[in-house]
């Protein structure tokens, strides 16, 4: 059994039977498959032992407490939507795409770096002209190394930036904005992903257009907005809206999509190259 990158208590959610049944529609090999929750969604050694139990114990088993309550749609508090929002910023970050997108950041990570060790070294160079050599050794190798991030970086960078709290801005913003769930309970409606946290990539989560959907459960998908003329809680929606987060959390996959129920449409939908995706009014 590998490390999970999506929880395994999430993905109950969208099992019909407690994880023993959950649907799995594989982009990439354009197949579906019905298996247990315990079997997918996780690689071996894709955390390291430490961040893994990290995982468990810090932000999955709090956010568990939260995502039941949720799923029973009772009240949450101030502090369960911390809870929460850290248990989404971490989700972003905790999976392949999270993964893939430092290594895509890289490169302009290395060459701002790059930039600012050149600058010291070249005031180095003018106060110490006569460690030139020396000063001039020290720049070759750091180059080297700098070279080797940007076209690999080391796998406990992304590791150490794991933690929710490492990334304060995202953390702040989702906790602070208006929370609407989605309901909807004549079929198993709402998808997820390997990916499942979706935002505007144009606009980030801190502008006041911004919106984040989060699916909780087959019948429940949260909605954050910086609205402050809409009230917090549970509200009935339509099968507009169901397809509109369908479709975000399609395009937000990165290999696979997860559903309680076998459906043809989800294949399709997985593989479409353009999304025309709309806010929600």
């Amino acid at each position: 059994m590998g490390d999970h990158y999506v929880p395994r208590y999430y993905l109950n959610g969208f099992s019909k039977d407690g994880g023993k049944t959950i649907w799995v529609y594989d982009k990439k090999d354009r197949r579906k498959f019905s298996t247990q929750v315990k079997s997918i969604a996780n690689e071996t050694s894709f955390y390291s032992p430490e961040v893994e139990q990290y995982l468990a114990n810090s932000v999955e088993g709090p956010a568990n407490n939260v995502l039941e309550k949720i799923r029973e749609r009772a009240k949450i508090t101030t502090v369960d939507k911390k809870i929460l929002s850290a248990y989404m910023t971490c989700m972003m970050k905790r999976v392949p795409r999270g993964k893939q997108r430092l290594k895509e950041l890289a490169p302009s990570v290395a060459e701002k770096v790059e930039a600012d060790v050149d600058k010291r070294l070249n005031v180095a160079a003018s106060e110490q002209p006569e460690r030139l050599e020396f000063i001039e050794k020290r720049r070759t190798e750091i180059r080297e190394i700098i070279d080797r991030f940007s076209v690999e970086p080391p796998k406990e960078i992304w590791l150490t930036s794991m933690p929710p709290e490492k990334s304060p801005r995202i953390l702040a913003a989702l906790s602070r904005m208006t929370w609407r769930f989605f309901t909807f309970d004549k079929y198993p409606a709402f998808l997820t992903s390997d990916n499942p946290v979706f935002y505007f990539t144009s606009m980030g989560i801190g502008n006041p257009e911004s919106e984040v959907t989060f699916p909780v459960s087959s019948h429940i998908a949260l909605w954050a907005t910086w609205r402050l003329d809409l009230e917090e809680g549970y509200f009935e929606t339509n099968t507009q809206v169901v397809k509109e987060l369908t479709r975000r959390t399609a395009s937000f996959a990165t290999r696979y999509a997860f559903h309680s129920i076998d459906v043809e449409w989800v294949l399709p939908i997985l593989n479409k190259g353009r999304w025309q995706l709309n806010r929600i009014k």
